[in-house]
């Protein structure tokens, strides 16, 4: 009979695949932010405690307090527009389209096993069908389900049919 199930479990593999190479792109890209995002702080920490020191001299601390938070709104704006763009490698693009293209073969594959099973069911319910409306009488009901049987398995058929072809 015809088993979806390695199909099923092919389509699930190729999913999982493309959200591990998800998650870890994810991951790589939150660590690497984190680190430079720590390291960022202590640097600009420093440099503000220094540039208010220095400032503060010459036009005050009021006047150097103001001055260092409008750079420091600049360099942050900046920073936040760095962080928000996605762009992605060409390898990083060609890896998720191959995930995809995956899972998309996987999906086709489970449809085209299914079409075949809705097929073969079609066949032997019209068979059965054919029995209880009379109109297979001069068949023994033997042959009728060897029929049905060889209709549903490949290696079946291949056991069944020559017995069948000989009456």
């Amino acid at each position: 009979m015809l088993d979806p199930t390695p199909n099923m479990r092919r389509l699930a593999e190729a999913e999982l695949l493309r959200a591990e190479i998800e998650a870890k792109r994810l991951a790589r890209r939150v660590t690497w932010l984190g680190l430079g995002a720590l390291f960022v702080t202590l640097a600009i920490i420093m440099l503000v405690l220094a540039a208010y020191s220095a400032l503060s001299q010459i036009y005050g601390p009021a006047w150097a307090a103001a001055i260092m938070g409008g750079v420091l709104v600049v360099l942050a704006a900046v920073a936040l527009l760095l962080g928000a763009s996605k762009k992605e490698g060409r390898a990083a693009r060609l890896e998720m389209e191959l995930a995809n293209r995956a899972v998309e073969d996987a999906r086709r594959e489970i449809r085209r096993d299914f079409e075949i099973l809705e097929k073969r069911l079609d066949e032997l319910s019209m068979g059965l069908l054919g029995l209880v409306r009379g109109s297979a009488q001069n068949l023994p009901i033997l042959t009728l389900i060897l029929g049905a049987l060889a209709a549903l398995s490949p290696a079946l058929r291949r056991i069944i049919m020559p017995f069948l072809k000989k009456d």
